[in-house]
């Protein structure tokens, strides 16, 4: 019982104080916490530092921390400002970018990933339209080996780090080049501090901040309960299905009543749920046993992902060549869907444009809407093909 409940506050404060870490020393904040926290877990798992019978904490754990972080960061979206008819068609060409070179990587490396494929597929499609809870969301649906995700998120982060550099090295001179300068563009110096928060959960103990949360985790609570009830009826007619329509009816549900006016106030909601993707990160690493991982299957989802990034890149600007969409916008679309919103500000502070931020914000916040669907969808059509 002592063991179990000292692993549960490990696992509730460990995220805590990795934040912490990282906004004092600068070096691991470029790692990021979500990698420590795999690092974390993994040293914990692989040291044998967890009671054999903790087996089904974990599971309860991380199977309940998707469904709650999922409806908090999806709150904040705002749609409204998705009205420009040029990003609407550099979206559609970038998921379409993705799923092709997600077919391409299927069929070239399935045989070595094995049965699992069609599931890597989908979580890689959802993760490079969305972003890292989309993947953690199809990992909850589709039942995911955990030692298939901590390869398929920690290769991700590599592989994404090397293409954050190529973006900026040649990756936007390349696209304005052979696209043009897009039409936002200014000259315009631009302050990433004035987009990003460097301590978001610094004002978590204020008295306003606790009353916000509470009405995120009731309205949360509120959302789970009705997918769950849904879910279940769903149930009656295919035992397999449970999970699915829970995590569909999350993102929908999220969805709409992101739309309410009071609830876009709600500024700390995206922070909370994110928390809770931290202490899923460390849950699940501390439950991958390196001793029984398929290191060749490895090799092959790494490959995997590699024709994901790159070569969805490579078929955005061809997209965009063809329906005459400008090389910023092009460059932007394919960063958010690869890293997600929050590497917006640091690619328009290398194209010096400004005026670029809300395009790519607004078409990450559609990515990370969709993601969870496009996902579904390519699994079921992996398993088909």
């Amino acid at each position: 019982m002592i063991g179990k409940i000292a692993l549960v506050l490990f696992y509730l404060l460990s995220p805590a104080a990795v934040l912490w870490a990282c906004n004092k020393w600068k070096v691991l904040n470029k790692i990021g916490p979500v990698l420590i926290l795999y690092f974390l877990g993994i040293i914990v798992a692989n040291l044998n530092l967890i009671p054999a019978d903790c087996a089904g904490l974990q599971d309860t754990i991380s199977t309940i921390a998707i469904p709650l972080a999922l409806p908090m960061m999806l709150y904040s979206c705002n749609f409204k400002k998705f009205s420009v008819k040029t990003s609407l068609k550099i979206t559609i060409i970038g998921i379409v970018a993705v799923a092709v070179a997600a077919l391409v990587g299927f069929f070239a490396f399935r045989g070595g990933i094995g049965e699992e494929a069609p599931i890597v597929g989908a979580a890689v499609m959802g993760k490079c339209t969305g972003g890292t809870p989309n993947l953690a969301a199809l990992k909850v649906m589709l039942n995911m080996e955990n030692s298939t995700f901590i390869i398929l998120n920690s290769f991700d982060m590599i592989i994404c780090f090397f293409y954050l550099v190529m973006l900026m090295t040649v990756g936007i001179k390349w696209g304005r080049k052979w696209l043009g300068r897009g039409v936002y563009t200014t000259d315009t110096e631009v302050n990433i501090d004035e987009y990003t928060d460097k301590h978001p959960y610094k004002d978590f103990g204020k008295k306003e901040t606790i009353k916000q949360l509470i009405k995120v985790v009731l309205l949360t609570l509120v959302i789970v309960a009705a997918a769950f009830g849904i879910a279940t009826y769903a149930k009656r007619f295919d035992e397999n299905i449970f999970t699915v329509v829970m995590i569909l009816t999350l993102t929908t549900l999220a969805l709409l009543f992101s739309l309410c006016k009071e609830v876009k106030t709600w500024d700390k909601s995206y922070d909370a749920g994110m928390y809770l993707i931290y202490i899923f990160s460390v849950v699940v690493a501390s439950m991958a046993n390196f001793r029984t991982m398929n290191y060749e299957g490895a090799l092959y989802i790494v490959l995997f992902q590699i024709v994901v990034v790159f070569g969805s890149f490579l078929l955005t600007m061809l997209g965009a060549k063809l329906f005459k969409v400008d090389g910023d916008t092009a460059v932007i679309t394919s960063n958010t869907l690869i890293n997600s919103p929050i590497f917006v500000p640091m690619i328009a502070a290398s194209m010096k444009n400004k005026d670029i931020i809300v395009v790519g914000v607004t078409i990450g916040l559609v990515g990370y809407a969709v993601g969870n669907y496009l996902g579904y969808l390519m699994y079921t059509l992996m398993t088909i093909l």
